[in-house]
Protein backbone atom coordinates (compact mmCIF):
# COMPACT_ATOMS: atom_id res chain seq x y z
CA UNK A 1 0.00 0.00 0.00
CA UNK A 2 1.16 3.42 -0.68
CA UNK A 3 1.88 6.07 1.75
CA UNK A 4 1.84 9.07 -0.46
CA UNK A 5 1.19 10.41 -4.06
CA UNK A 6 3.84 12.04 -6.00
CA UNK A 7 6.45 13.43 -3.55
CA UNK A 8 7.60 16.71 -3.21
CA UNK A 9 10.84 17.68 -4.93
CA UNK A 10 11.83 19.91 -1.36
CA UNK A 11 10.31 20.07 2.14
CA UNK A 12 10.85 21.53 4.87
CA UNK A 13 11.06 18.76 7.69
CA UNK A 14 10.57 18.95 11.79
CA UNK A 15 12.89 16.25 12.18
CA UNK A 16 15.43 18.50 10.48
CA UNK A 17 14.10 22.17 10.68
CA UNK A 18 17.67 23.41 10.05
CA UNK A 19 17.94 22.83 6.26
CA UNK A 20 15.18 21.89 3.67
CA UNK A 21 15.53 18.64 2.03
CA UNK A 22 16.05 17.68 -1.03
CA UNK A 23 13.91 14.25 -2.78
CA UNK A 24 17.28 12.68 -4.51
CA UNK A 25 16.51 9.67 -7.16
CA UNK A 26 19.79 8.84 -6.94
CA UNK A 27 22.59 9.11 -4.60
CA UNK A 28 24.73 6.64 -5.18
CA UNK A 29 26.44 5.49 -1.66
CA UNK A 30 23.96 3.36 1.02
CA UNK A 31 22.76 5.15 3.27
CA UNK A 32 20.86 4.51 7.14
CA UNK A 33 17.70 6.52 7.47
CA UNK A 34 17.67 8.82 10.37
CA UNK A 35 13.92 9.19 10.90
CA UNK A 36 13.66 5.08 11.48
CA UNK A 37 17.18 4.00 11.78
CA UNK A 38 16.68 0.82 9.09
CA UNK A 39 19.05 0.81 6.26
CA UNK A 40 18.38 2.37 2.45
CA UNK A 41 19.66 1.66 -0.70
CA UNK A 42 20.64 4.08 -3.46
CA UNK A 43 17.07 4.72 -4.36
CA UNK A 44 14.96 7.88 -3.56
CA UNK A 45 15.25 9.44 -0.40
CA UNK A 46 15.24 12.96 1.09
CA UNK A 47 18.39 14.37 2.17
CA UNK A 48 20.33 17.42 3.27
CA UNK A 49 23.73 17.10 2.44
CA UNK A 50 25.82 19.05 4.18
CA UNK A 51 24.36 17.47 7.30
CA UNK A 52 24.60 14.01 6.27
CA UNK A 53 21.04 13.71 6.60
CA UNK A 54 18.45 11.45 5.39
CA UNK A 55 15.19 9.87 5.31
CA UNK A 56 13.43 7.19 3.24
CA UNK A 57 10.61 8.74 0.96
CA UNK A 58 8.03 6.53 3.47
CA UNK A 59 9.85 8.35 6.63
CA UNK A 60 9.64 11.98 5.11
CA UNK A 61 5.81 12.01 4.40
CA UNK A 62 3.75 9.43 6.76
CA UNK A 63 0.09 9.88 7.23
CA UNK A 64 -0.95 10.96 10.84
CA UNK A 65 -2.76 6.97 10.48
CA UNK A 66 -3.17 4.25 8.58
CA UNK A 67 -5.33 1.35 8.48
CA UNK A 68 -3.54 -1.57 6.85
CA UNK A 69 -5.46 -3.90 4.98
CA UNK A 70 -3.71 -7.12 6.17
CA UNK A 71 -4.67 -6.15 9.44
CA UNK A 72 -8.02 -4.39 9.15
CA UNK A 73 -10.09 -7.75 7.76
CA UNK A 74 -10.00 -9.19 11.29
CA UNK A 75 -11.98 -6.24 12.82
CA UNK A 76 -10.14 -3.19 12.25
CA UNK A 77 -6.34 -1.58 13.49
CA UNK A 78 -5.39 1.46 13.49
CA UNK A 79 -1.61 2.42 13.60
CA UNK A 80 -0.45 5.82 14.28
CA UNK A 81 2.64 7.36 13.17
CA UNK A 82 4.78 8.00 16.44
CA UNK A 83 8.48 9.84 16.27
CA UNK A 84 9.81 7.42 18.75
CA UNK A 85 8.73 3.59 20.03
CA UNK A 86 6.19 3.99 22.48
CA UNK A 87 7.60 2.49 26.23
CA UNK A 88 9.01 -0.38 26.62
CA UNK A 89 12.58 0.55 25.00
CA UNK A 90 12.62 -0.13 21.91
CA UNK A 91 15.08 -2.90 22.57
CA UNK A 92 11.78 -4.71 23.62
CA UNK A 93 9.90 -3.88 20.70
CA UNK A 94 9.85 -5.96 17.04
CA UNK A 95 8.32 -5.05 13.81
CA UNK A 96 5.03 -7.12 12.89
CA UNK A 97 6.19 -7.37 9.49
CA UNK A 98 9.76 -8.20 9.36
CA UNK A 99 10.96 -9.04 13.18
CA UNK A 100 13.73 -6.65 13.54
CA UNK A 101 14.15 -4.10 16.26
CA UNK A 102 11.83 -0.80 15.73
CA UNK A 103 14.02 2.37 16.88
CA UNK A 104 12.95 5.36 15.52
CA UNK A 105 9.96 6.13 13.34
CA UNK A 106 7.10 3.82 13.86
CA UNK A 107 3.51 3.36 13.28
CA UNK A 108 1.88 1.95 16.56
CA UNK A 109 -1.37 0.27 17.14
CA UNK A 110 -2.02 0.83 20.51
CA UNK A 111 -5.16 -1.86 20.72
CA UNK A 112 -3.69 -4.70 19.49
CA UNK A 113 0.10 -3.76 20.95
CA UNK A 114 1.99 -3.52 17.58
CA UNK A 115 4.47 -1.71 15.70
CA UNK A 116 5.37 -1.44 11.98
CA UNK A 117 8.75 0.47 10.20
CA UNK A 118 7.27 2.78 7.90
CA UNK A 119 8.72 0.86 4.97
CA UNK A 120 7.18 -2.37 5.66
CA UNK A 121 4.16 -0.69 6.11
CA UNK A 122 4.19 0.07 1.97
CA UNK A 123 4.44 -3.20 1.60
CA UNK A 124 1.95 -4.24 -0.87
CA UNK A 125 -1.41 -6.95 -0.07
CA UNK A 126 -0.61 -8.79 -3.43
CA UNK A 127 2.26 -9.14 -5.94
CA UNK A 128 1.28 -10.35 -9.61
CA UNK A 129 4.52 -11.90 -11.00
CA UNK A 130 3.69 -11.45 -14.27
CA UNK A 131 3.63 -13.55 -17.47
CA UNK A 132 6.41 -14.09 -20.47
CA UNK A 133 8.35 -16.50 -18.82
CA UNK A 134 8.91 -14.30 -15.88
CA UNK A 135 6.39 -15.92 -13.16
CA UNK A 136 3.58 -16.89 -15.28
CA UNK A 137 1.00 -14.32 -13.67
CA UNK A 138 1.26 -16.18 -10.70
CA UNK A 139 -0.17 -14.13 -7.66
CA UNK A 140 0.81 -13.68 -3.82
CA UNK A 141 -0.56 -12.66 -0.94
CA UNK A 142 0.62 -10.99 1.84
CA UNK A 143 -0.23 -12.81 5.07
CA UNK A 144 0.49 -11.94 9.09
CA UNK A 145 -0.28 -15.63 10.14
CA UNK A 146 0.94 -19.03 9.45
CA UNK A 147 -2.00 -21.15 9.50
CA UNK A 148 -1.82 -25.04 10.51
CA UNK A 149 -0.58 -26.13 6.73
CA UNK A 150 1.64 -23.09 6.24
CA UNK A 151 3.38 -24.21 9.29
CA UNK A 152 4.64 -27.44 7.76
CA UNK A 153 6.06 -25.49 4.74
CA UNK A 154 9.39 -24.13 4.24
CA UNK A 155 9.95 -20.62 3.31
CA UNK A 156 11.16 -20.42 -0.54
CA UNK A 157 14.15 -18.57 0.09
CA UNK A 158 16.08 -20.09 3.18
CA UNK A 159 14.29 -23.28 3.32
CA UNK A 160 13.73 -22.43 7.17
CA UNK A 161 10.00 -22.55 9.30
CA UNK A 162 10.91 -21.11 12.05
CA UNK A 163 10.01 -17.50 11.27
CA UNK A 164 6.43 -18.04 10.42
CA UNK A 165 5.06 -15.90 13.08
CA UNK A 166 6.05 -12.49 11.18
CA UNK A 167 4.50 -11.45 7.43
CA UNK A 168 5.08 -13.81 4.87
CA UNK A 169 3.60 -14.00 1.17
CA UNK A 170 1.85 -16.91 -0.07
CA UNK A 171 1.47 -18.14 -3.59
CA UNK A 172 1.17 -21.51 -5.59
CA UNK A 173 3.33 -23.48 -7.28
CA UNK A 174 2.83 -26.72 -9.31
CA UNK A 175 -0.22 -27.25 -6.91
CA UNK A 176 1.36 -26.63 -3.19
CA UNK A 177 1.77 -24.01 -1.62
CA UNK A 178 4.97 -21.20 -1.93
CA UNK A 179 5.83 -18.89 1.15
CA UNK A 180 8.63 -16.22 1.32
CA UNK A 181 9.35 -14.61 4.68
CA UNK A 182 9.66 -10.87 4.46
CA UNK A 183 11.98 -11.00 7.54
CA UNK A 184 14.01 -13.77 5.12
CA UNK A 185 14.46 -11.62 2.16
CA UNK A 186 15.59 -8.43 4.36
CA UNK A 187 17.90 -10.30 5.87
CA UNK A 188 19.76 -11.30 2.34
CA UNK A 189 19.46 -7.59 1.66
CA UNK A 190 20.59 -6.28 4.72
CA UNK A 191 23.74 -8.65 4.36
CA UNK A 192 24.58 -6.82 1.50
CA UNK A 193 23.73 -3.51 2.29
CA UNK A 194 26.30 -3.66 5.14
CA UNK A 195 29.13 -4.68 2.94
CA UNK A 196 28.49 -1.24 0.98
CA UNK A 197 27.72 0.86 3.91
CA UNK A 198 31.05 0.04 5.01
CA UNK A 199 32.69 0.35 2.12
CA UNK A 200 33.53 -3.47 1.95
CA UNK A 201 32.74 -5.89 -1.11
CA UNK A 202 31.70 -8.41 1.02
CA UNK A 203 31.98 -10.71 -2.08
CA UNK A 204 33.58 -13.66 0.09
CA UNK A 205 30.80 -13.65 2.85
CA UNK A 206 28.08 -13.68 0.12
CA UNK A 207 29.44 -16.39 -1.93
CA UNK A 208 30.04 -18.39 1.06
CA UNK A 209 26.28 -18.23 2.00
CA UNK A 210 24.90 -19.10 -1.80
CA UNK A 211 25.38 -22.92 -1.43
CA UNK A 212 23.81 -23.26 1.98
CA UNK A 213 21.16 -20.80 0.95
CA UNK A 214 20.11 -22.68 -2.43
CA UNK A 215 20.14 -25.94 -0.57
CA UNK A 216 17.36 -24.40 1.82
CA UNK A 217 15.68 -23.33 -0.87
CA UNK A 218 15.87 -26.44 -2.71
CA UNK A 219 14.19 -28.35 0.35
CA UNK A 220 11.34 -26.09 -0.14
CA UNK A 221 10.57 -27.24 -3.45
CA UNK A 222 7.70 -29.79 -3.89
CA UNK A 223 9.37 -33.35 -4.54
CA UNK A 224 8.14 -33.56 -7.95
CA UNK A 225 9.23 -30.04 -8.78
CA UNK A 226 12.85 -31.55 -8.07
CA UNK A 227 12.46 -34.26 -9.76
CA UNK A 228 11.20 -32.60 -13.05
CA UNK A 229 14.00 -29.78 -13.03
CA UNK A 230 11.71 -27.39 -12.23
CA UNK A 231 14.02 -25.05 -10.32
CA UNK A 232 15.31 -22.53 -12.34
CA UNK A 233 11.03 -21.43 -13.09
CA UNK A 234 11.01 -21.92 -9.31
CA UNK A 235 14.01 -18.90 -8.82
CA UNK A 236 12.50 -16.76 -11.61
CA UNK A 237 9.37 -16.64 -9.50
CA UNK A 238 11.08 -15.89 -6.50
CA UNK A 239 13.03 -13.90 -8.11
CA UNK A 240 10.43 -11.54 -9.18
CA UNK A 241 8.75 -11.69 -4.67
CA UNK A 242 12.09 -11.00 -3.67
CA UNK A 243 12.62 -7.85 -6.24
CA UNK A 244 9.26 -6.44 -5.34
CA UNK A 245 9.86 -6.61 -1.51
CA UNK A 246 13.79 -5.17 -1.73
CA UNK A 247 12.02 -2.51 -3.45
CA UNK A 248 9.49 -1.20 -1.13
CA UNK A 249 11.55 -1.91 2.06
CA UNK A 250 14.86 -0.05 1.05
CA UNK A 251 13.55 2.42 -1.56
CA UNK A 252 13.81 0.94 -4.65
CA UNK A 253 17.55 0.10 -4.05
CA UNK A 254 18.35 -1.16 -7.78
CA UNK A 255 22.09 -2.33 -6.53
CA UNK A 256 20.72 -4.86 -3.73
CA UNK A 257 17.91 -5.92 -5.74
CA UNK A 258 20.40 -7.41 -8.59
CA UNK A 259 23.23 -8.60 -5.44
CA UNK A 260 20.05 -11.05 -4.15
CA UNK A 261 18.10 -11.82 -7.52
CA UNK A 262 20.18 -10.88 -10.08
CA UNK A 263 21.43 -13.00 -12.00
CA UNK A 264 24.85 -13.45 -10.33
CA UNK A 265 23.01 -12.84 -6.46
CA UNK A 266 22.30 -15.05 -3.72
CA UNK A 267 19.71 -16.43 -4.58
CA UNK A 268 21.24 -18.29 -7.66
CA UNK A 269 24.01 -19.26 -5.28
Amino acid sequence: MRLFEEPPAKLTHWAHPEHELTLAATAGAPFRCDGCQEPGGDGPRYRCAPCNFDLHTDCALPPATLQHPLLFKGGGCTFVFLREPPAPAAASRQCDACGDDVRGFVFHCADRDLDLHPCCASLEDRIVTGGGGDGDGRVFELTKAASSSSSRRRCGVCGDKSRRTFWFYRGRFDGEDVFIHVACVKELAVRRWEASYRRRSGAGQIALAGAPLMEGALQSLPRRTRRSGGFERFSKIVGVIVSAIIAVIFGNPMGLIAAVAGPDGLLRG
